[in-house]
Protein backbone atom coordinates (compact mmCIF):
# COMPACT_ATOMS: atom_id res chain seq x y z
CA UNK A 1 0.00 0.00 0.00
CA UNK A 2 2.87 2.36 0.82
CA UNK A 3 4.46 1.44 -2.52
CA UNK A 4 1.22 2.29 -4.39
CA UNK A 5 0.90 5.69 -2.66
CA UNK A 6 4.58 6.47 -3.23
CA UNK A 7 4.27 5.39 -6.87
CA UNK A 8 1.35 7.80 -7.40
CA UNK A 9 3.26 10.66 -5.75
CA UNK A 10 6.42 10.00 -7.80
CA UNK A 11 4.40 9.58 -11.00
CA UNK A 12 2.95 13.07 -10.54
CA UNK A 13 6.07 14.77 -9.14
CA UNK A 14 8.86 13.07 -11.14
CA UNK A 15 7.26 11.44 -14.23
CA UNK A 16 10.55 11.41 -16.17
CA UNK A 17 12.24 9.29 -13.51
CA UNK A 18 9.92 6.30 -14.07
CA UNK A 19 11.99 5.00 -16.98
CA UNK A 20 15.02 4.40 -14.77
CA UNK A 21 13.11 2.08 -12.43
CA UNK A 22 10.68 0.45 -14.89
CA UNK A 23 12.87 -2.66 -15.03
CA UNK A 24 11.89 -3.53 -11.42
CA UNK A 25 8.20 -3.75 -12.36
CA UNK A 26 9.03 -5.74 -15.50
CA UNK A 27 11.16 -8.17 -13.47
CA UNK A 28 8.43 -8.61 -10.82
CA UNK A 29 5.78 -9.30 -13.49
CA UNK A 30 8.08 -11.71 -15.34
CA UNK A 31 8.75 -13.71 -12.17
CA UNK A 32 5.01 -13.95 -11.47
CA UNK A 33 4.12 -14.83 -15.06
CA UNK A 34 6.63 -17.69 -15.23
CA UNK A 35 4.66 -19.43 -12.44
CA UNK A 36 1.18 -18.96 -13.98
CA UNK A 37 1.11 -22.10 -16.15
CA UNK A 38 2.65 -24.48 -13.57
CA UNK A 39 0.21 -23.23 -10.89
CA UNK A 40 -2.80 -23.65 -13.22
CA UNK A 41 -1.79 -27.13 -14.38
CA UNK A 42 -0.83 -28.60 -10.99
CA UNK A 43 -3.54 -26.93 -8.90
CA UNK A 44 -6.34 -27.93 -11.27
CA UNK A 45 -4.96 -31.43 -11.76
CA UNK A 46 -4.58 -32.06 -8.01
CA UNK A 47 -8.01 -30.60 -7.24
CA UNK A 48 -9.76 -32.94 -9.67
CA UNK A 49 -7.47 -35.99 -9.38
CA UNK A 50 -7.94 -36.23 -5.60
CA UNK A 51 -11.74 -36.28 -5.88
CA UNK A 52 -12.93 -39.88 -5.74
CA UNK A 53 -16.64 -38.99 -5.81
CA UNK A 54 -17.61 -37.64 -9.25
CA UNK A 55 -20.86 -36.21 -7.83
CA UNK A 56 -18.93 -33.89 -5.51
CA UNK A 57 -16.91 -32.70 -8.52
CA UNK A 58 -20.15 -32.00 -10.41
CA UNK A 59 -21.51 -30.06 -7.43
CA UNK A 60 -18.34 -27.96 -7.06
CA UNK A 61 -18.16 -27.34 -10.82
CA UNK A 62 -21.83 -26.33 -11.08
CA UNK A 63 -21.54 -23.92 -8.14
CA UNK A 64 -18.32 -22.44 -9.54
CA UNK A 65 -19.67 -21.79 -13.05
CA UNK A 66 -22.99 -20.54 -11.62
CA UNK A 67 -21.22 -18.08 -9.33
CA UNK A 68 -18.97 -16.81 -12.12
CA UNK A 69 -21.95 -16.32 -14.46
CA UNK A 70 -23.75 -14.38 -11.69
CA UNK A 71 -20.88 -11.99 -10.91
CA UNK A 72 -20.05 -11.40 -14.59
CA UNK A 73 -23.72 -10.62 -15.33
CA UNK A 74 -23.84 -8.15 -12.42
CA UNK A 75 -20.64 -6.48 -13.69
CA UNK A 76 -21.99 -6.06 -17.25
CA UNK A 77 -25.34 -4.79 -15.94
CA UNK A 78 -23.57 -2.25 -13.72
CA UNK A 79 -21.54 -1.04 -16.71
CA UNK A 80 -24.61 -0.67 -18.96
CA UNK A 81 -26.64 1.19 -16.33
CA UNK A 82 -23.85 3.68 -15.61
CA UNK A 83 -23.22 4.10 -19.35
CA UNK A 84 -26.85 5.16 -19.78
CA UNK A 85 -26.54 7.61 -16.88
CA UNK A 86 -23.15 9.20 -17.62
CA UNK A 87 -22.12 8.61 -21.23
CA UNK A 88 -25.35 9.33 -23.12
CA UNK A 89 -25.92 12.71 -21.51
CA UNK A 90 -23.58 14.21 -24.16
CA UNK A 91 -24.68 14.54 -27.77
CA UNK A 92 -21.81 13.71 -30.10
CA UNK A 93 -21.68 14.43 -33.80
CA UNK A 94 -22.56 11.45 -35.95
CA UNK A 95 -19.66 9.85 -37.80
CA UNK A 96 -19.66 7.39 -40.68
CA UNK A 97 -19.63 3.87 -39.19
CA UNK A 98 -17.03 1.43 -40.49
CA UNK A 99 -17.81 -2.15 -41.40
CA UNK A 100 -16.28 -4.71 -39.06
CA UNK A 101 -16.23 -8.44 -38.78
CA UNK A 102 -15.79 -10.46 -35.62
CA UNK A 103 -12.43 -12.10 -35.12
CA UNK A 104 -13.73 -14.25 -32.29
CA UNK A 105 -14.08 -17.98 -32.81
CA UNK A 106 -15.30 -19.49 -29.57
CA UNK A 107 -14.37 -23.07 -30.48
CA UNK A 108 -10.76 -22.07 -31.23
CA UNK A 109 -10.62 -20.05 -28.01
CA UNK A 110 -11.69 -23.05 -25.91
CA UNK A 111 -10.09 -26.11 -27.55
CA UNK A 112 -6.46 -26.43 -28.58
CA UNK A 113 -5.31 -28.20 -31.72
CA UNK A 114 -1.74 -28.37 -30.35
CA UNK A 115 -1.36 -28.28 -26.56
CA UNK A 116 2.42 -27.72 -26.76
CA UNK A 117 1.85 -24.69 -28.98
CA UNK A 118 -0.75 -23.44 -26.48
CA UNK A 119 1.75 -23.88 -23.64
CA UNK A 120 4.42 -21.97 -25.56
CA UNK A 121 2.02 -19.12 -26.38
CA UNK A 122 0.45 -18.98 -22.91
CA UNK A 123 -3.09 -19.75 -24.15
CA UNK A 124 -4.54 -20.16 -20.66
CA UNK A 125 -8.09 -21.15 -21.64
CA UNK A 126 -6.73 -23.97 -23.85
CA UNK A 127 -4.56 -25.20 -20.98
CA UNK A 128 -7.42 -25.07 -18.44
CA UNK A 129 -9.75 -27.09 -20.68
CA UNK A 130 -7.03 -29.64 -21.54
CA UNK A 131 -6.02 -30.03 -17.85
CA UNK A 132 -9.65 -30.59 -16.83
CA UNK A 133 -10.11 -33.29 -19.50
CA UNK A 134 -6.75 -34.91 -18.62
CA UNK A 135 -7.63 -34.89 -14.89
CA UNK A 136 -11.05 -36.44 -15.50
CA UNK A 137 -9.39 -39.24 -17.49
CA UNK A 138 -6.84 -39.69 -14.67
CA UNK A 139 -9.63 -40.33 -12.13
CA UNK A 140 -10.46 -43.56 -13.97
CA UNK A 141 -7.01 -45.13 -13.38
CA UNK A 142 -6.32 -47.78 -10.74
CA UNK A 143 -5.35 -46.43 -7.31
CA UNK A 144 -1.81 -47.90 -7.33
CA UNK A 145 -1.09 -46.22 -10.68
CA UNK A 146 -2.37 -42.86 -9.45
CA UNK A 147 -0.45 -42.74 -6.15
CA UNK A 148 3.05 -41.97 -7.50
CA UNK A 149 1.86 -39.31 -9.95
CA UNK A 150 -0.18 -37.60 -7.21
CA UNK A 151 2.80 -37.54 -4.81
CA UNK A 152 5.13 -36.06 -7.45
CA UNK A 153 2.53 -33.47 -8.51
CA UNK A 154 1.89 -32.47 -4.90
CA UNK A 155 5.63 -32.03 -4.25
CA UNK A 156 6.08 -29.91 -7.38
CA UNK A 157 3.08 -27.77 -6.38
CA UNK A 158 4.68 -27.11 -2.96
CA UNK A 159 7.93 -26.07 -4.68
CA UNK A 160 6.05 -23.52 -6.83
CA UNK A 161 4.25 -22.15 -3.75
CA UNK A 162 7.63 -21.69 -2.03
CA UNK A 163 8.88 -19.80 -5.10
CA UNK A 164 5.84 -17.50 -4.88
CA UNK A 165 6.78 -16.70 -1.28
CA UNK A 166 10.24 -15.61 -2.42
CA UNK A 167 8.91 -13.49 -5.30
CA UNK A 168 6.44 -11.70 -3.02
CA UNK A 169 9.35 -10.31 -1.03
CA UNK A 170 10.06 -8.19 -4.13
CA UNK A 171 6.44 -7.01 -4.34
CA UNK A 172 6.92 -3.51 -2.81
CA UNK A 173 9.68 -2.59 -5.29
CA UNK A 174 7.83 -4.13 -8.25
CA UNK A 175 4.54 -2.44 -7.38
CA UNK A 176 6.23 0.93 -6.81
CA UNK A 177 7.79 0.69 -10.27
CA UNK A 178 4.55 -0.39 -12.00
CA UNK A 179 2.41 2.36 -10.44
CA UNK A 180 5.07 5.05 -11.01
CA UNK A 181 5.35 4.05 -14.67
CA UNK A 182 1.56 3.99 -15.17
CA UNK A 183 0.93 7.38 -13.54
CA UNK A 184 3.84 9.03 -15.41
CA UNK A 185 2.22 8.11 -18.77
CA UNK A 186 -1.23 9.47 -17.84
CA UNK A 187 -2.51 12.05 -20.33
CA UNK A 188 -4.76 14.64 -18.66
CA UNK A 189 -5.93 16.09 -22.00
CA UNK A 190 -7.41 12.73 -23.00
CA UNK A 191 -9.14 12.50 -19.64
CA UNK A 192 -10.85 15.87 -20.04
CA UNK A 193 -12.28 14.98 -23.47
CA UNK A 194 -14.00 11.79 -22.26
CA UNK A 195 -14.23 12.56 -18.55
CA UNK A 196 -17.78 11.15 -18.25
CA UNK A 197 -16.48 7.75 -19.42
CA UNK A 198 -13.67 7.75 -16.84
CA UNK A 199 -16.08 8.76 -14.06
CA UNK A 200 -18.52 6.00 -15.07
CA UNK A 201 -15.71 3.41 -15.20
CA UNK A 202 -14.35 4.36 -11.77
CA UNK A 203 -17.82 4.40 -10.24
CA UNK A 204 -18.75 1.04 -11.81
CA UNK A 205 -15.54 -0.56 -10.49
CA UNK A 206 -16.24 0.88 -7.02
CA UNK A 207 -19.85 -0.39 -6.99
CA UNK A 208 -18.86 -3.89 -8.12
CA UNK A 209 -15.89 -4.17 -5.73
CA UNK A 210 -17.33 -2.57 -2.61
CA UNK A 211 -21.10 -3.15 -2.92
CA UNK A 212 -22.04 -6.02 -5.28
CA UNK A 213 -19.34 -8.57 -4.34
CA UNK A 214 -19.45 -7.82 -0.56
CA UNK A 215 -23.26 -8.28 -0.61
CA UNK A 216 -22.83 -11.67 -2.32
CA UNK A 217 -20.18 -12.61 0.27
CA UNK A 218 -22.39 -11.54 3.16
CA UNK A 219 -25.71 -13.07 2.09
CA UNK A 220 -24.67 -15.95 -0.19
CA UNK A 221 -21.26 -16.85 1.26
CA UNK A 222 -22.27 -15.90 4.85
CA UNK A 223 -18.81 -14.71 5.90
CA UNK A 224 -17.33 -11.48 7.26
CA UNK A 225 -16.30 -9.61 4.11
CA UNK A 226 -13.99 -7.04 5.78
CA UNK A 227 -12.15 -9.80 7.64
CA UNK A 228 -11.72 -11.77 4.41
CA UNK A 229 -10.55 -8.70 2.45
CA UNK A 230 -7.88 -8.15 5.10
CA UNK A 231 -6.72 -11.78 4.93
CA UNK A 232 -6.32 -11.67 1.13
CA UNK A 233 -5.04 -8.07 0.95
CA UNK A 234 -1.76 -9.18 -0.66
CA UNK A 235 -3.61 -10.55 -3.70
CA UNK A 236 -5.77 -7.42 -3.96
CA UNK A 237 -2.73 -5.13 -3.89
CA UNK A 238 -0.83 -7.20 -6.49
CA UNK A 239 -3.88 -7.36 -8.77
CA UNK A 240 -4.36 -3.58 -8.52
CA UNK A 241 -0.72 -2.91 -9.40
CA UNK A 242 -0.32 -5.52 -12.16
CA UNK A 243 -3.84 -5.21 -13.69
CA UNK A 244 -3.57 -8.91 -14.51
CA UNK A 245 -5.70 -11.72 -13.08
CA UNK A 246 -3.29 -14.28 -14.54
CA UNK A 247 -0.24 -12.69 -12.91
CA UNK A 248 -2.11 -12.49 -9.60
CA UNK A 249 -3.16 -16.17 -9.63
CA UNK A 250 -0.05 -17.50 -7.84
CA UNK A 251 -0.52 -14.90 -5.08
CA UNK A 252 -4.29 -15.51 -4.85
CA UNK A 253 -3.72 -19.25 -4.45
CA UNK A 254 -1.22 -18.70 -1.65
CA UNK A 255 -3.27 -16.21 0.38
CA UNK A 256 -6.66 -17.94 0.17
CA UNK A 257 -5.18 -21.24 1.35
CA UNK A 258 -3.46 -19.41 4.22
CA UNK A 259 -6.76 -17.71 5.11
CA UNK A 260 -8.57 -21.02 5.60
CA UNK A 261 -10.01 -21.95 2.20
CA UNK A 262 -9.60 -25.68 1.58
CA UNK A 263 -7.10 -26.80 -1.05
CA UNK A 264 -9.80 -28.85 -2.75
CA UNK A 265 -11.78 -25.67 -3.42
CA UNK A 266 -8.95 -23.19 -4.08
CA UNK A 267 -7.09 -25.43 -6.54
CA UNK A 268 -10.24 -25.97 -8.59
CA UNK A 269 -11.97 -22.59 -8.37
CA UNK A 270 -9.08 -20.12 -8.72
CA UNK A 271 -7.45 -21.31 -11.99
CA UNK A 272 -10.86 -21.45 -13.67
CA UNK A 273 -11.74 -18.03 -12.21
CA UNK A 274 -8.52 -16.46 -13.50
CA UNK A 275 -9.60 -17.59 -16.97
CA UNK A 276 -13.39 -17.33 -17.07
CA UNK A 277 -14.43 -14.87 -14.34
CA UNK A 278 -13.37 -11.55 -15.90
CA UNK A 279 -15.67 -9.16 -14.03
CA UNK A 280 -13.41 -6.15 -14.54
CA UNK A 281 -13.06 -6.76 -18.26
CA UNK A 282 -16.80 -7.42 -18.62
CA UNK A 283 -17.66 -4.19 -16.82
CA UNK A 284 -15.15 -2.20 -18.86
CA UNK A 285 -16.20 -3.76 -22.18
CA UNK A 286 -19.83 -2.79 -21.52
CA UNK A 287 -18.86 0.83 -20.85
CA UNK A 288 -16.41 1.01 -23.76
CA UNK A 289 -18.89 -0.48 -26.24
CA UNK A 290 -21.51 2.04 -25.13
CA UNK A 291 -18.96 4.88 -25.47
CA UNK A 292 -18.27 3.82 -29.07
CA UNK A 293 -22.01 3.74 -29.77
CA UNK A 294 -22.37 7.22 -28.27
CA UNK A 295 -19.39 8.66 -30.20
CA UNK A 296 -20.81 7.20 -33.43
CA UNK A 297 -24.14 8.94 -32.90
CA UNK A 298 -26.02 5.64 -33.06
CA UNK A 299 -29.31 5.27 -31.19
CA UNK A 300 -29.28 2.02 -29.22
CA UNK A 301 -32.51 0.37 -28.05
CA UNK A 302 -33.06 -1.70 -24.90
CA UNK A 303 -33.16 -4.84 -27.06
CA UNK A 304 -29.77 -3.94 -28.56
CA UNK A 305 -28.43 -3.43 -25.04
CA UNK A 306 -29.81 -6.83 -24.02
CA UNK A 307 -27.97 -8.47 -26.94
CA UNK A 308 -24.83 -6.55 -25.96
CA UNK A 309 -25.26 -7.82 -22.39
CA UNK A 310 -25.43 -11.47 -23.54
CA UNK A 311 -22.47 -11.10 -25.92
CA UNK A 312 -20.20 -9.46 -23.33
CA UNK A 313 -21.06 -12.07 -20.66
CA UNK A 314 -19.99 -14.78 -23.12
CA UNK A 315 -17.01 -13.01 -24.70
CA UNK A 316 -15.49 -11.85 -21.38
CA UNK A 317 -14.82 -15.51 -20.54
CA UNK A 318 -12.34 -15.59 -23.43
CA UNK A 319 -10.57 -12.38 -22.43
CA UNK A 320 -6.88 -12.87 -21.71
CA UNK A 321 -5.95 -12.35 -18.05
CA UNK A 322 -3.22 -9.85 -18.92
CA UNK A 323 -2.96 -6.06 -18.61
CA UNK A 324 -5.40 -4.46 -21.11
CA UNK A 325 -6.67 -7.89 -22.18
CA UNK A 326 -10.16 -6.40 -22.52
CA UNK A 327 -8.91 -4.00 -25.22
CA UNK A 328 -8.00 -6.95 -27.47
CA UNK A 329 -11.48 -8.42 -27.06
CA UNK A 330 -13.12 -5.07 -27.93
CA UNK A 331 -11.97 -5.37 -31.56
Amino acid sequence: LVAIILGIVLGIAIPNGAGYFEFMGTLFLSLLKVLILPIIIFSLFLAIARISDVNSLKELGTKTIGYYALTTSIAVLTGLILANIFIFQNNYDSIEPTSTKSGINFIERIFSTNIFNSLANGEILHIVVFTILFSLAFIGLEEKKKRTILEISDSLYEVFMKLIGWILKLAPLGILSLVWSTISKFDSTTFSSVSSFFIATALAAFIHSFISLPLIGTFLGRFNVLDYFWKVKQALIVSFATASSAATLPVSTKVVEESGVSRKVSRFVLPIGATLNMDGSALYQALLAMLFVSLSGIEISMLDQLLLFVFIVLSSAGTAGIPSGGIIMMT
